[in-house]
C-alpha cells in the first residue's frame, strides 16, 4: 500500500533562501507555475508572492495557498525558511475538499492567512507530522487517516485565520449554496438529509433544491451520493479497508445501498474496481 497511501500528496519539501543574496541584501525574483496545489508555511524571514495584479508581502507564520495552474512569482527579501506541501485539489479526502471551496470560487488567485504564535506551532507540527508520514516506507491503513488529519489541522488553521478577498462576492443566493458545499462536505458520512439542510437556511427544501442544481449542476441529494462514492472510491485505492467497512465510512446505511449506487455509477462493484487500480 506504499505507493497509494500518499494519495493526495505529490511532495513535501523544507526550503531555506538559497536564492538570497547576502551581498546584495535582496532574493532572486523567482516565476513560474506547476500542475499541482501548494500550500507553504514560512517559518522565518520575509518575502513577497505575486500573481497578476496581487503583491502580497509575507512573514514568520504566514500560510500562502497556491492554486494550480496559477503563475506566480516570489521574493525573499530576509532570509527564509518554510515548509511547503504539494498535492492534488482533485485526491484531497472529501473531509477537507469545503475548506477549498471559498479560494477554488476564484482560482486565479493567491490566497493567505496568518497565524498567531500557538497556532503556527501548531500548524509545524502538523505539517512536520505529515511529512514523517509521507515518507514512511512501510505504513499500515491508519497512515492514510493520519496524514489526513494532520493536513485537515493546518486548513482548518488557514481557513480560521484566511484573509478575505476585498472583491469577494457577497450575492446572497452564491452565499447560500456555498454554506451548504461546507455543510454537506463536513457532515456527507452521516445520515444528512436535504430537508434538514433547507430548514436550518429557512428554505422549503424545493426552493434549495433549485437554487443548489442551478448554481452546482445537480441536486443537493445526487451531490452527496457523489461525493460518498468519489470518497468510497479514494480509500478503496489508497486503503486495505474491508468493503463493508468503507461503505459504513462514508456514510451509506447498508452496504447493498452502497454497491447499488457504486454499480450505478461505476459501472462495475467496489470490489471489481480496486482489484483493476
Amino acid at each position: 500500500m506504499f505507493g497509494m497511501a500518499k494519495g493526495f500528496i505529490t511532495s513535501i519539501e523544507r526550503f531555506k533562501p538559497h536564492t538570497f543574496q547576502a551581498e546584495q541584501g535582496e532574493g532572486l525574483f523567482m516565476s513560474h507555475s506547476h500542475e499541482y496545489d501548494e500550500l507553504t508555511l514560512i517559518l522565518h524571514g520575509e518575502g513577497y508572492y505575486s500573481a497578476n495584479d496581487q503583491n502580497i508581502k509575507v512573514s514568520a507564520g504566514d500560510l500562502i495557498l497556491i492554486p494550480s495552474g496559477l503563475h506566480h512569482g516570489f521574493v525573499c527579501t530576509e532570509p527564509w525558511a518554510g515548509l511547503s506541501v504539494h498535492f492534488l485539489y482533485a485526491k484531497v479526502p472529501a473531509y477537507t475538499q469545503y475548506l477549498f471551496l471559498n479560494a477554488y470560487q476564484k482560482p486565479h488567485r493567491l490566497w493567505s492567512a496568518h497565524l498567531d504564535e500557538g497556532d503556527r506551532q501548531w500548524a509545524e507540527m502538523s505539517l512536520t507530522r505529515l511529512e514523517r508520514e509521507w515518507h514512511f516506507e512501510e505504513r499500515g491503513d491508519y497512515s492514510y487517516d493520519l496524514m489526513r488529519i494532520a493536513f485537515e489541522t493546518v486548513l482548518l488553521l488557514f481557513h480560521r485565520n484566511a484573509i478575505a478577498a476585498p472583491d469577494a462576492e457577497t450575492n446572497g443566493d452564491k452565499r447560500i449554496v456555498q454554506e451548504v458545499l461546507k455543510e454537506i462536505h463536513r457532515n456527507y458520512n452521516t445520515p444528512i438529509t436535504i430537508h434538514d439542510i433547507a430548514a436550518r437556511h429557512y428554505l422549503s427544501e424545493s426552493i434549495l433544491r433549485k437554487k443548489f442544481s442551478e448554481a452546482v449542476g445537480v441536486s443537493p441529494k445526487q451531490y452527496v451520493i457523489n461525493l460518498r462514492i468519489e470518497e468510497a472510491k479514494r480509500l478503496l485505492r489508497q486503503t486495505g479497508k474491508a468493503i463493508e467497512f468503507i461503505s459504513s465510512e462514508v456514510g451509506f446505511t447498508s452496504s447493498s445501498r452502497f454497491y447499488e449506487q457504486f454499480v450505478k455509477s461505476v459501472g462495475i462493484t467496489p470490489l471489481e474496481w480496486r482489484k483493476q487500480i
